[in-house]
């Protein structure tokens, strides 16, 4: 009775304290914690692909129903396209590899409506190989460029070839109709070995400087064709990322031997293998291309401001996968990261890869993902989507209309979402937002 008359008294006193002194500090509400900011007007933009025209869809929930190319708002007149999306300021660019020639971009953002609308066309001049994005930039890069002097005159090797160790960046202004920038620079001896290097991937670090992950390799033959600018690789047992400024001057170089180059490859392109986590840390990834390396496909860890490698930090992704490489990374959420891994145990250059994982990377746990088509049944894949805590990943599968699946990170289960009728692939998902 009296421990009971104590709380009911304690109960009295705390209704007076918040009826009457609302600035005293006391704790009201039974919860606390502050309510989520209301999701910003946005929709999710889908590029799908037909029988020869690619179209843009705009659908408010990719979870669930079906949806129809004829629903499109807008209608390519190109094809092609490799879509990427930024989330500040939010925008969807689309670029398209033509080869040898210039490359086309086109952008989209949502307005204060929350529909899709294009922001914009630009051209790519100089091709490209990698690309992602930079503060308010669109980045594109492309290694294997004769860097020239002064006065516009090429640079030339000791046989009196025109050097290849020249990369181009170009610079695509999000906010000012993709006006853009080009620039060229010479990486020949960039990491102190007489070795040239192909920048792979860009992370923004928030600071004014982006991280890349380097192809080292000696300077390409110059007779050897295909579009693929790297030489052979000297060093494959050795992982290097570049820091760059804004004025693409060199700050410094990261370097380990634990793991081989971070870029996953595919003829021409180089895919990134480096993201940043929700807590600042970059990851560096290696799928292990090279056949000629001894490191097994693994990841290191770059701490938010570090100026080196953290050397406590490894993890063996070969190892839980039984076996298996991978060619792409995206992160998911917090310290979860989607692989796209190859099909078989050796894989050639070209080589399918339609299996996929999850890793956490705090908790070094690798998770087959579960719940969508068997490997050999997947012909197509788009650019999957982090949000709210999941990945929206686009898949194509024999016999099916294309589908968006719906990746849980924590336990790696898929379920199928929103279902494209009319359509031969989905080639990307993103969500859009008002800024």
């Amino acid at each position: 009775m009296i421990t009971n008359f104590k709380q009911s008294v304690s109960a009295r006193l705390l209704a007076i304290c918040c009826a009457c002194l609302p600035f005293v500090f006391v704790s009201c509400n039974k919860n606390d914690d502050p309510k989520p900011e209301p999701e910003k007007k946005g929709a999710f933009f889908i590029a799908a692909t037909g029988e020869s025209t690619q179209y843009i869809l705009q659908v408010d929930n990719p979870e669930t129903g079906t949806t129809s190319i004829s629903n499109n708002i807008k209608t390519l007149e190109l094809s092609g396209y490799t879509w990427i999306f930024n989330s500040n300021p939010s925008a969807a660019v689309g670029l398209i590899y033509q080869q040898g020639d210039p490359g086309v971009g086109l952008g989209y953002v949502a307005d204060e409506n929350g529909s899709l609308r294009e922001s914009g066309q630009f051209l790519i001049t100089s091709r490209f190989t990698s690309y992602g994005f930079f503060d308010r930039y669109a980045l594109t890069s492309v290694g294997g460029v004769t860097p020239v002097d002064g006065q516009g005159n090429a640079l030339l090797d000791a046989g009196g070839n025109n050097r290849t160790d020249g990369v181009t960046f170009n610079f695509f202004d999000l906010k000012n109709n993709f006006a853009s920038q080009t620039k060229t620079i010479p990486t020949l001896n960039i990491t102190g070995n007489g070795q040239q290097a192909t920048p792979s991937g860009i992370v923004d670090m928030g600071n004014g400087e982006f991280l890349t992950g380097l192809v080292v390799s000696e300077p390409k033959d110059p007779t050897a064709g295909g579009g693929a600018s790297s030489g052979a690789i000297t060093y494959p047992d050795s992982v290097w990322v570049a820091a760059f400024d804004a004025n693409l001057n060199l700050k410094r170089i990261y370097r380990d031997d634990r793991i081989g180059y971070s870029s996953g490859r595919f003829r021409s392109q180089y895919y990134s293998q480096i993201a940043k986590a929700d807590d600042g840390n970059v990851y560096v990834f290696s799928g292990a291309y090279e056949s000629t390396t001894t490191r097994p496909a693994g990841v290191l860890r770059i701490n938010s401001g570090a100026t080196a490698f953290d050397a406590s930090y490894y993890f063996d992704i070969q190892e839980k996968t039984g076996g298996y490489k991978f060619r792409k990374v995206w992160h998911i959420t917090g310290n979860y990261f989607l692989l796209e891994l190859y099909n078989d145990l050796v894989p050639a250059a070209t080589g399918a890869a339609t299996q996929y994982g999850v890793v956490d990377v705090i908790g070094k746990t690798f998770k087959w993902v579960t719940g969508i088509p068997a490997l050999d049944k997947i012909t197509a894949t788009g650019l999957p989507a982090p949000h709210n805590g999941k990945m929206y990943f686009p898949i194509t599968a024999e016999a099916a209309d294309p589908a968006i699946y719906v990746i849980n990170p924590t336990t790696a289960a898929a379920t199928k979402g929103l279902t494209v009728t009319g359509a031969t692939s989905i080639n990307a998902i993103g969500r859009l937002t008002h800024d």
